[in-house]
């Protein structure tokens, strides 16, 4: 029952995690640089 509640507890924290990863991205923006390709180079946040 221990392992059960320390599972749910890291699965939380996880999540919480990725939603404000997200929350950010959606804040400042994503901008993807391309080569003479059009191939993705680089994708990151906007400052």
């Amino acid at each position: 029952m221990k392992k059960l509640a320390i599972l749910v507890v890291l699965m939380m924290i996880v999540a919480s995690c990725s939603y404000l990863d997200g929350s950010e991205a959606r804040r400042r923006g994503w901008e993807c640089l391309y080569n003479g390709k059009g191939e993705v180079q680089v994708c990151g946040y906007v400052n």
